[in-house]
């Protein structure tokens, strides 16, 4: 679409009415933000026109990054180095440079070729976030801005070339010939990829700066205007029976002594198998209160070094992470250099907890079945390992616990009020359990159902399926 010229003055106030309005929405609750990805030909002068819109607007709610390009590799997820600066809710962020950059830029001189099927999987992995993004009331512009190749040479002859690039990744243009910029080619394959991704893109004409301009900044003015859509289930969603294994619990015995040795060595095989896992590996516990959870995570770190590992002990939102998509503050704990990531607790309260105290609307923790399968889903094509528990013991012996950790001192921090309150609510944790094992169940992120009140047993049964999944 293009819009007609209008005064600058005016649309300025435009501008900066709509961003204030954005902004103190913020803790509303048809809050929303805006992510603007920038694309396009290097000599477009798109910088120009980002230029114009910090004067436009107020610069100081207006945040930009300009990242270099990323070298994509299959063992992370493409959209991973940027979550950190996802915009919260009363936010606008332009992404000079972002996940398509990467693609782009790595497709054309990356080290490696990437085929047909890498370019369409880290492709549909964007999709996939972008329509989370989306879903969550982060309104995503896509602009590219496209110039025509007489223009190019135009502006080529009043430009030094090195430093016309130099914003571009040494990765990029080491053996890249600069005579490229002074012939079509490098604009033919710029373009060519660009096809290939470019369907639900704002083509911006960059032929006369000041069109460009306006119509950059008409286009950002009209996002700002969009009002966030109401959150529709997307699943039919049908209660599951109770599992079975969720209330056949079980209580075997084993000797102290036989225990002592058999852990221990299967702590040592655990450990050595993560340890040299060529995948990063990621293990969620989830569970009723006092089902073992922290107990069976000290056991699996027993022999391992605490620089190869992060705990991440999960609790109740802050205030801050309650402002971006509820998986932001999951996406920012994992890291791709080969440590090993335990989640105590985990995205599952969405669909637990949350849902449970009817902190969140049905279409939301029914929507967040499919988003964390897919979100599971990429972290298993990007050279990932998700071992998941469930950890189910009886309600009489959740009782005995619980009583056993009022009457010893130093574990009076472990029992609340709330471990109270929940247990009231068993039932309707064993219907939200089931649930979420019929519905994540998943051939990339299967659930290991531990489910004994004899805590050494389960300890065990724990290291072995870890033991069991490593190598598989």
């Amino acid at each position: 679409m293009k819009y007609k010229l209008m005064n600058f003055a005016q649309l300025s106030l435009d501008l900066i009415e709509a961003q204030y309005a954005l902004k103190n929405s913020r803790n509303e609750k048809n809050s929303k933000s805006i992510l603007i990805l920038i694309g396009g030909i290097e000599l477009t002068n798109k910088g120009k026109s980002i230029k114009k819109l910090t004067e436009l607007m107020d610069p100081r709610y207006l945040k930009i990054r300009a990242d270099i390009p990323n070298k994509i590799s299959p063992e992370k997820i493409i959209w991973q180095p940027y979550v950190n600066n996802i915009p919260k809710k009363g936010e606008i962020i332009i992404f000079y440079g972002n996940w398509y950059t990467d693609l782009l830029a790595s497709t054309l001189y990356g080290d490696q070729k990437i085929s047909e099927s890498e370019f369409q999987k880290h492709l549909n992995s964007i999709h996939k976030f972008e329509e989370y993004l989306n879903n969550h009331d982060i309104d995503i512009v896509k602009v590219w801005f496209d110039v025509s190749w007489e223009k190019v040479k135009g502006r080529l002859s009043h430009f030094d070339l090195s430093k016309t690039v130099q914003r571009v990744p040494n990765f990029s243009w080491d053996n890249f010939p600069m005579d490229n910029w002074k012939n079509k080619t490098l604009y033919n394959d710029i373009q060519n990829v660009k096809d290939r991704f470019i369907d639900d893109w704002h083509i911006i004409d960059s032929e006369v700066n000041k069109e460009r301009n306006f119509q950059f900044a008409q286009l950002v003015l009209d996002h700002l205007s969009i009002t966030p859509k109401s959150i529709k289930s997307r699943l039919r969603y049908k209660p599951a029976p109770i599992h079975p294994a969720l209330t056949q619990i079980q209580s075997d015995t084993i000797d102290q002594t036989q225990y002592v040795k058999a852990i221990k060595k299967l702590q040592h095989k655990v450990a050595e198998a993560l340890r040299y896992s060529s995948k990063n590996v990621v293990l969620v516990f989830e569970g009723m209160d006092a089902a073992g959870k922290g107990s069976s995570i000290r056991r699996v770190i027993k022999y391992l070094d605490p620089h190869e590992y992060n705990i991440h002990g999960i609790s109740a939102p802050e205030h801050f992470e309650q402002l971006h998509p509820y998986l932001w503050r999951f996406w920012t704990k994992h890291s791709n250099n080969g440590a090993i990531n335990i989640f105590d607790r985990s995205w599952y309260g969405r669909v637990l907890v949350e849902r449970v105290e009817n902190l969140i609307s049905p279409a939301e923790w029914q929507n967040s079945y499919e988003e964390i399968n897919q979100y599971e889903k990429q972290l298993s094509q990007s050279n990932t390992i998700v071992i998941k528990f469930w950890l189910a013991i009886s309600k009489d012996e959740q009782l005995k616990r619980f009583e056993k950790r009022l009457n010893t001192p130093q574990k009076h921090f472990k029992i609340t009020e709330e471990d109270w309150r929940n247990r009231e609510k068993w039932d309707k944790y064993l219907q939200a359990a089931s649930d979420m094992l019929k519905y994540t169940d998943t051939p990339t992120a299967a659930w290991h159902i531990i489910a004994n009140d004899n805590k050494l047993v389960a300890r065990m049964q724990i290291l072995e399926s870890i033991l069991k999944r490593l190598k598989a």
